[in-house]
């Protein structure tokens, strides 16, 4: 059914995003095989994007040799597809800082010195938040973040460390820019809540207004049941008191998670959208959500 789908909205698909999450290893033969499980996917399926949206937790641990193969690795990999990336750090990605105090983060050095080629992710490594374009619709990425230094790190949605700059005033800030804009998208590591293992930090950027279009969040690895709970297998939910989705799209690695998983956003004439996900492991389509 979904084949038939894509085959029928082709004409009228305006855009087109790869959304990936959690590849989250700290062994880089495993890292490895799960990426290239999805990209050589990926790459028979033959469906043109313009970017990848990546929602955190590109590598896992502390060792910094296997952490920066890691991420060459992916480099190589989304340089090879011309695709461009957005990147929003996860909590695995500040595990080097956790353990050493070091500000360092590879995965994000790696993608800001993209950044002459359209690679995307915050400012600054203590910024929280930072926004991009997909069409007509304004795209607000939510980051964890840490000190230049180390003092602090934001990660599980609470700070760790001394001096820690934001407020909940920032936050309602960053909320009430949200909802001027016209049509937007929201993504990050995390759920709203309502969504699979939702922070209640999320929780301080609502209520969504009827602008705000669907959510994308990682870190609930689909098949785990250790993290996940009871909502081990769900992908689509709501958000607590709205109308609107939220999608689960991690995770690239199996092994917590049950496949190698990733999905789809594409954006048709009219505005309509769907998100559909895609099992890397069988080679095939999981489910399709529509939206108006």
């Amino acid at each position: 059914m979904i084949e038939r789908f894509l085959e029928a909205s082709a004409d009228r698909t305006l855009h087109r995003v790869w959304l990936v999450s959690d590849l989250q290893q700290n062994d880089p033969d495993r890292s490895r095989r799960c990426m290239y499980t999805a990209a050589e996917d990926f790459a028979a399926l033959g469906l043109e994007c313009e970017k990848v949206w990546y929602l955190g937790d590109s590598v896992e641990g502390a060792d910094l040799r296997k952490l920066l193969d890691m991420t060459a690795m992916q480099e190589e990999v989304f340089l090879g597809f011309g695709l461009p990336v957005c990147y929003c750090p996860g909590n695995h990605d500040m595990d080097y800082l956790s353990a050493t105090g070091e500000a360092v983060i590879p995965f994000r050095d790696m993608v800001v010195s993209h950044r002459d080629i359209g690679w995307k992710t915050t400012e600054s490594i203590s910024d929280f938040y930072f926004w991009d374009k997909l069409g007509a619709a304004d795209v607000l990425f939510y980051a964890d973040c840490a000190a230049p230094d180390g003092s602090w790190r934001f990660c599980h949605g609470r700070p760790f460390g001394e001096g820690y700059p934001y407020t909940r005033e920032d936050f309602r800030r960053l909320a009430a820019e949200r909802d001027e804009k016209p049509r937007v998208i929201t993504a990050g590591h995390y759920a709203y809540p309502g969504g699979n293992r939702a922070t209640e930090y999320m929780g301080e950027f609502l209520p969504l207004k009827d602008n705000v279009k669907l959510h994308i969040y990682g870190h609930a690895h689909v098949g785990d049941k250790v993290w996940a709970g009871k909502d081990w297998g769900r992908q689509i939910c709501g958000v607590d008191g709205h109308t609107q989705s939220q999608v689960n799209i991690s995770s690239l690695e199996v092994g917590r998670g049950n496949a190698i998983r990733s999905a789809f956003l594409e954006v048709y004439r009219g505005g309509e959208m769907a998100v559909i996900f895609r099992d890397h492991s069988h080679k095939k389509w999981d489910k399709l959500l529509l939206l108006n």
